[in-house]
């Protein structure tokens, strides 16, 4: 055979797996359109690169329009994508625009091309379809199934309480809850499981609201439906848990659920079935008229106070509030210093409660700055012990219920029925910021006690439900020293009459006035045309009125028309009735008769004015009130004891130090030695820093009195005589025979009748107020202080001691102003301080009860000792004007020596006439405390002169030629050092 002319064949082999290959990650992608007019979502687009990764593989991305519009819907963007070798993909980013115009969803493309790419071929996917889904068209999320409302109590056994056969009726004193399909608490959780899941829904993210009925009438009419919009500062609307205090017995209730997606877009609402709450479930029930379906009725309440002192570990030095409230099912007790007006808004606006610091609308924090107590403490679930009263089911649970609410009602207790709220105030805070004012009464001579009284309001208001958006009070007012009064409210909803003529009675209002008679303020919803009237011509034995109970003693009331609608279709009408007279007790069953007075059907309203209402009357509808109202108890005032103290200092530093800031103590601040000639004394009364009452109230000095007693007399302050049984004693302050010098140094109202000079030398005694030196002491509220010099003291013969006594008063920080002056003839009355009353017996100093401006100022009063040196003390004593003391005792004893020289001579003379009768000695006496010498010649004489008289000197030397000290045979010579005994009295402010 022979070969053609092809006699060789070339064969190529095709790998297509291993060539790079580019395409999309997935043909289509969804993006919803963004919120607001100014953002864009961004979409991330995948491309992938197949097959051999070693190269370096080029491709452009482009997008293009579809019923989306570049720049209106979306930024455009074109640009080529660069595969380094080993990189499997690429993202492409697309900015998606916001569109405002209602539109369908809307697309566009992303394609791969059009030029072929480099070192890479395409893929299958190389055109991507983007759909923009718009928020307006966007399909609705919705529950597989029907939500349900049971109790709280039965949130374990919903699927028990919902059959048909049982249907049980939620309690009017528990809270009700949402229970939907996603809930793990609902029947057939398992099925319902799987579907939420589907959905995308999250229990936690669903959406609640709540909607009520007031009762059905008596003809079987129910009133719509309304969604409940009041958050109060406890509790809110838009919860899946619905509190108590939203709803009472006989209402309607029922939920509205609705789902919300992964992108917070919110899905149909489902409402649920409607429950109505029961009568015979309630927890705590209210004591009205056996029989009745509702009733008005406020409970008394109990306020204690205690002081708490300085040793308490948890509260030192505040007062203890403890107010206890019963609580009847559905009430909302409000616990405030301050009145509570506005109820409505009180509740739902935080603004109208920041005035009310003081009381169980706001924590404490929200006080943070203001205060550092309040009437509801910060509450973790794991510090509320669950005992009686605190262990029904989910009643504290963090998980379903909000800690606002727990916070609230951790304070009461539901077996026991009782409200507890307990707040710890320290003195400045009640003045402050609770509006407490201050009053005190305290009178030196009558009392050693001193007393501080605080007034501070407190208002307690029960708040119910009256209709799906309305509140309604029960107010008591009272006021009391640390008083407390409260405002309690109750009732149930409207009161319906069965005639023909019918009507509905709500009350809005009952409370004490201050003169302690009963107000009642209702309105009427007429169901006829026409209006009530209080009388009418065609009736002329017949009004309105209001009959109070027989047990009550005939009590009458005095009804009003307060306010009218301007029409006669089913009008509204306000009425106040009043009592006549105060009792205690207002409890029973109120019988109320209204004149129904109805026009034709075509009657338009004209507006009477002065003149009747031109209508035809009928016999009064009746209308029957259980009320329980009582007047408020008052609780016990506190009382306890302000400790002060009285300092002398004989340096200006010490004399400043701030008791409260120092390292030093009390005792170290008080200076215990003698003060020399030519120093200056500072004197200062300050309270105990450890009972510090801070800026609210002010010490201040009113009078400074100075004396010293004559034959070694110890003044004191003894007001009662029942310290030392020795009669009434009131150291400086009064005149005494027993007093050798009294000066009064300072007096802060009248000074023009102080004493200036002692002996032609000053005083020099100021206020420390008085001084611009001192002013660092006005920053220190419990300290206050004066100087003097004691130059006049040494004008006296040695031996005295010296008392200091200050008169002071602790009250508001306004005392420290101007005060107002008693009268101008008093003042010039110097002589009336030293008076003796007509039986003889000292008078009190009127000018120590002062008045300011009418409200009564407590007074105190602090003793004490001073000392001078003696060595500085003596030489004066000697140099002292003539007619002193000191210069009689002198000229006695130099004639003494002269008789004594006469006698021996005479007895020399005559020594040998015995029977003659010798002179008589002359005995001298010699003052107290006084130093005295005397020659040996002298010694018999003396021997005589201090066996005959009982004498106490402070020093005796005898002294020989030779300047020798003997001893004096027969005398007891004794050095006294006269000393004060210190007595506190820490009741009454007085210091010995």
């Amino acid at each position: 055979a022979r070969t053609g002319k092809i006699d060789v064949a070339t064969i190529s082999i095709s790998n297509d797996e291993d060539a790079p290959t580019i395409e999309f990650a997935e043909a289509t992608y969804q993006i919803r359109e963004p919120r607001g007019p100014d953002t864009v979502a961004v979409l991330n687009i995948k491309v992938v690169r197949r097959g051999d990764l070693d190269r370096t593989s080029k491709v452009r991305c482009s997008t293009r329009d579809g019923s989306a519009q570049s720049g209106v819907d979306y930024y455009p963007k074109s640009r080529v994508l660069k595969f380094s070798p080993g990189m499997d993909h690429i993202v492409f980013k697309v900015e998606i625009l916001s569109n405002e115009d209602r539109e369908w969803h809307e697309s566009f493309s992303l394609v791969l091309g059009p030029d072929d790419p480099v070192e890479a071929v395409l893929g299958e996917t190389t055109t991507a379809i983007v759909t923009i889904l718009d928020q307006e068209a966007a399909g609705s999320l919705i529950l597989p199934a029907l939500p349900t409302v049971v109790s709280l109590a039965d949130y374990d056994q919903v699927e028990e309480v919902t059959k048909v056969s049982i249907k049980k009726s939620p309690s009017p004193g528990y809270p009700l809850v949402c229970v939907t399909p996603c809930d793990s608490h609902f029947p057939k959780y398992d099925i319902m499981k799987e579907r939420c899941n589907e959905a995308g829904i999250n229990q936690s993210s669903i959406q609640f609201s709540w909607e009520v009925a007031t009762p059905t009438d008596g003809s079987g009419a129910r009133s719509p439906f309304e969604t409940i919009t009041d958050n109060t500062p406890f509790t809110s609307v838009n919860h899946m848990v619905l509190d108590s205090i939203y709803f009472s017995r006989r209402f309607h209730v029922r939920c509205v659920a609705k789902a919300v997606d992964k992108a917070g877009h919110v899905g149909t609402p489902l409402r649920s079935n409607i429950v109505s709450i029961g009568t015979d479930s309630a927890i705590c029930h209210t004591p009205v008229v056996a029989g009745t379906a509702r009733g008005f009725q406020a409970q008394s309440f109990i306020a204690t106070l205690k002081y708490l002192d300085v040793k308490h570990k948890e509260h030192p030095n505040r007062i203890h509030i403890a107010v206890q409230i019963p609580h009847q099912d559905g009430m909302l007790p409000l616990v405030s210093t301050m009145p509570l007006h506005n109820l409505h808004f009180l509740l739902s606006e935080s603004i109208y409660r920041h005035q009310h610091i003081c009381s169980n609308l706001v924590t404490i924090k929200d006080l943070k700055g203001i205060s550092e107590a309040g009437f509801l403490d910060e509450v973790t679930y794991d510090s509320i012990a669950l005992g009686p009263g605190y262990d029904r089911p989910y009643q504290f649970d963090p998980s379903v219920r909000e800690p606002k609410t727990i916070q609230l009602y951790k304070h009461l207790n539901l077996k026991s029925c009782l409200w507890t709220f307990d707040a710890y105030y320290d003195m400045t805070e009640l003045i402050d910021v609770c509006g407490g004012s201050v009053t005190a009464d305290f009178q030196v001579r009558d009392s050693a006690q001193s007393f501080l009284t605080v007034h501070v309001p407190l208002y307690v208001s029960y708040i119910y439900v009256t209709a799906p958006r309305g509140w309604a009070s029960l107010e008591h007012h009272t006021e009391m020293e640390f008083s407390f009064f409260y405002d309690t409210v109750l009732w149930r909803t409207g009161i319906q009459t069965d005639s023909v003529l019918s009507a509905r009675l709500q009350i809005i209002r009952i409370y004490i006035r201050e003169d302690g008679r009963l107000v009642i303020e209702f309105k009427t919803h007429a169901k006829f045309r026409g209006q009530f009237v209080m009388e009418h011509h065609t009736l002329p034995d017949v009004k309105s009125v209001i009959i109070a109970p027989d047990h009550l003693g005939g009590i009458e009331f005095d009804l009003q028309p307060v306010w009218r609608a301007q029409t006669f279709d089913s009008p509204y009408q306000l009425w106040r009735a009043t009592s006549s007279y105060s009792r205690k007790d207002y409890s029973g069953e109120y019988t109320i008769h209204l004149i129904p007075c109805t026009v034709q059907p075509t009657q338009p309203w004209i507006d009477p004015g002065d003149k009747p209402l031109a209508c035809t009357a009928h016999a009064p509808e009746r209308f029957l009130i259980p009320i329980a109202f009582q007047q408020t108890n008052r609780p016990v005032p506190v009382v306890y004891s302000l400790n002060t103290e009285f300092h002398l200092c004989n340096n200006e530093k010490v004399f400043l130090l701030d008791p409260t800031k120092t390292e030093m103590s009390l005792a170290e601040m008080d200076y215990k030695g003698a003060f020399s000639k030519g120093q200056t004394l500072y004197g200062r009364v300050l309270w105990n820093p450890d009972q510090n009452l801070n800026s609210a109230y002010k010490l201040q000095l009113e009078k400074v009195y100075l004396c010293t007693g004559k034959d070694g007399h110890v003044p004191f302050f003894d007001p009662t005589g029942t310290i030392y049984n020795e009669g009434p004693q009131y150291g400086c302050i009064q005149p005494n025979k027993h007093l050798k010098h009294r000066f009064l140094l300072l007096d802060r109202n009248q000074p023009e009748v102080t004493d200036k000079y002692f002996h032609d030398v000053p005083f020099a005694a100021y206020f420390a107020s008085e001084s611009p030196d001192f002013q660092m002491m006005d920053a220190m509220p419990g300290v206050d202080g004066f100087t003097m010099k004691v130059d006049a003291l040494y004008k006296v013969e040695a031996g005295h001691q010296w008392y200091l006594q200050v008169i002071y008063i602790i009250g508001p920080e306004t005392i420290a102003g101007p005060r107002v002056q008693r009268s101008l003839a008093y003042q010039l009355k110097r002589s009336r301080r030293d008076l003796v009353d007509k039986n003889g017996r000292l008078t009190l100093d009127d000018s120590l009860i002062y008045d300011n401006e009418g409200d009564l100022i407590k007074n105190g009063t602090n003793m004490k000792s001073m000392s001078l040196e003696m060595e500085a003390a003596a030489s004066p004593s000697f140099s002292s004007q003539t007619g002193t003391s000191i210069g009689s005792a002198f000229a006695a004893v130099m004639l003494l020596l002269l008789v004594l020289l006469a006698i021996c001579f005479l007895t020399r003379k005559c020594r040998r006439q015995k029977k003659k009768r010798p002179a008589k000695d002359v005995m001298e006496d010699f003052p107290l405390n006084t130093k005295m010498e005397a020659s040996k010649k002298n010694i018999d004489q003396f021997e005589k002169n201090f066996n005959r008289h009982h004498c106490t000197l402070r020093n005796i030397n005898i002294l020989s030629k030779n300047e020798e000290v003997y001893k004096v045979k027969g005398v007891k010579v004794k050095q006294v050092n006269l000393e004060v005994r210190v007595h506190n009295n820490l009741h009454d402010g007085t210091e010995v």
